[in-house]
């Protein structure tokens, strides 16, 4: 019985051995190719010392090696890791710092770096794995035989995502074995349900975050991942049109830039099946256009590092198209339960709130995490009663539509008042103006906070203060939720996986100041 990571894929090669497996620069690697590398890969690993429970941690660009290493942290029962690739050195310190790797796979563009931070003893010593032609990865997989079974439990630790969500602290979040199987049966019954063996996933955001979790339950149903390094709408749109992409993973910004690219009408997008996006709702007008452009094949997911990493709501297709006949609002949710969870919005005490009324989303399910790394007081603290307590604010409909509101970290207190930013931005996103936009809250020497608008424009447009408060009066926004100030942007900061970077905006302006809430 397959109940472990790597065996998923072991089973595919039996069905699909010579099958393109994954696409990257360097050419495409078949299934049997990507397994027998992978099992040098782990034997080579063993070689270095790796022994169930040691951490291999990788960091790399969009490349095939990436799958490589997760089936050889697996297959030697180690605890893979990851770097953010846009962090710097004193995030990635702390990361090695608190995991202690035996092994780290780095890209060449990344290993001086991991190399200074070993020298100066920012971080603890490692074998460092460097990939490229002549270098010390495939000098590992020439000289390895391919490893055989081990002997692991499906309660071993396997994976240890960190993550800083937007608060800047970075926790390791741990999944054992069992965690990521279950994860992986969630994404095959739901979001990969109508992946085959024609399927083409197309991976624009890092394989180290959301956009790989696709990898693997895609392999097992005959499908191939084509990886670019990054987005660029042009080879975006030339991959749908030439290699007949069926599957792509994007954040909302991506969507809105699709939609307005001259002439896009002229190409062959007719092979994508489904888009799949997360990070925040889209508006209807956006939405509207991609229907409109792709046809009805948009997917939203909400979900978070820590409850199963993919998604635990989803709002299908379908769903997205009665929303925009019969109720547009219903777009700013994220849809409603996925399979496998068990969601509540709850209060303080973890007591289901009424419908309708706002609460913290908690996440039960065999997908979700166990714990955090070497930190049991934030376990403690956010792993309650078998339910993960998200830090997100919510509320759910009768018909069971999950709406976030937005994250608690995230919630202006302005003159004692609770703002959301999310909702300040969904009524400005409405502006003709506006291409996008990011809420914060900054001081206030009267209130302790008040309301900043960030905005990038279309081209050509202009905005100022006093119009924009006026168009949110106009929407019915509440007056103390309206921006005091407004900054024209040329881009509004994103994370490595799309999501609005408030913190990055909000950050210059309580610079040295102790209390951060009014």
């Amino acid at each position: 019985m397959a109940e472990l990571i790597h065996d998923i894929v072991g089973a595919a090669v039996q069905r699909f051995r010579d099958a393109p497996a994954i696409i990257d620069d360097a050419g495409t690697a078949t299934y049997h190719e990507l397994w027998d590398r992978s099992r040098r890969i782990a034997s080579g690993l063993r070689g270095l010392g790796v022994r169930p429970g040691d951490g291999v941690v990788a960091v790399m660009a969009n490349r095939r090696e990436w799958s490589e290493v997760e089936l050889a942290a697996s297959m030697t029962g180690a605890v893979r890791s990851r770097l953010n690739a846009r962090d710097g050195e004193r995030e990635w310190a702390a990361v090695l710092t608190d995991l202690a790797p035996r092994a780290i796979v780095a890209g060449p563009e990344f290993a001086p770096v991991i190399a200074g931070l070993m020298k100066d003893g920012s971080a603890p010593s490692a074998e460092l794995i460097t990939l490229g032609p002549g270098e010390r990865y495939e000098e590992l997989v020439a000289a390895s035989e391919p490893i055989g079974p081990i002997e692991l439990s499906p309660e071993a630790p396997a994976v240890v995502f960190h993550t800083s969500g937007t608060t800047g602290v970075y926790k390791g979040v741990l999944y054992l074995q069992r965690n990521v199987m279950a994860m992986y049966r969630n994404i095959l019954a739901t979001i990969a349900a109508d992946m085959d063996s024609d399927s083409v996933i197309l991976h624009v955001g890092p394989l180290s975050h959301q956009s790989g979790l696709l990898v693997i339950p895609g392999l097992f149903r005959g499908a191939r991942s084509l990886l670019h390094s990054g987005f660029d709408v042009e080879a975006f749109l030339d991959a749908v049109e030439n290699d007949k992409v069926t599957h792509a993973l994007v954040p909302p910004a991506i969507i809105n830039t699709l939609v307005n690219v001259p002439n896009i009408r002229d190409r062959d997008l007719s092979s994508l099946r489904t888009v799949l996006y997360s990070g925040s709702p889209i508006s209807a007008v956006v939405l509207r256009k991609a229907i409109d452009i792709f046809g009805p094949i948009f997917l939203q997911g909400y979900g978070s590092t820590e409850g199963g990493a993919m998604y635990n709501t989803i709002m299908y297709p379908d769903e997205h198209v009665r929303a925009l006949a019969e109720n547009p609002a219903l777009l700013a949710s994220a849809g409603r339960p996925a399979l496998y969870f068990d969601i509540k919005v709850a209060d303080d005490d973890l007591v289901e709130v009424p419908l309708g009324d706002m609460g913290e989303i908690c996440v039960r399910g065999d997908a979700v995490s166990v714990g955090y790394w070497n930190n049991p007081e934030a376990t403690a603290k956010s792993y309650v009663d078998g339910w993960f307590r998200t830090g997100d604010f919510a509320t759910r409909s009768e018909d069971d539509f999950i709406t976030v509101v937005d994250r608690k970290h995230d919630m202006i207190v302005s003159g004692g008042l609770n703002v959301y930013p999310r909702e300040v931005e969904d009524v400005i996103s409405g502006h003709p103006a506006v291409n996008e936009v990011a809420v914060v809250g900054v001081p206030h020497e009267n209130w302790g906070e008040c309301v900043k608008a960030c905005v990038s424009l279309h081209d050509g447009a202009e905005l100022a203060l006093e119009e924009l408060q006026q168009f949110c009066k106009d929407a019915g926004l509440a007056s103390y939720k309206k921006p005091l100030s407004l900054d024209i942007v040329a881009e509004i900061p994103k994370t490595a996986v799309g999501k609005l970077y408030r913190r990055a905006l909000r950050e210059p302006y309580w610079a040295g100041r102790e209390r951060r809430v009014g």
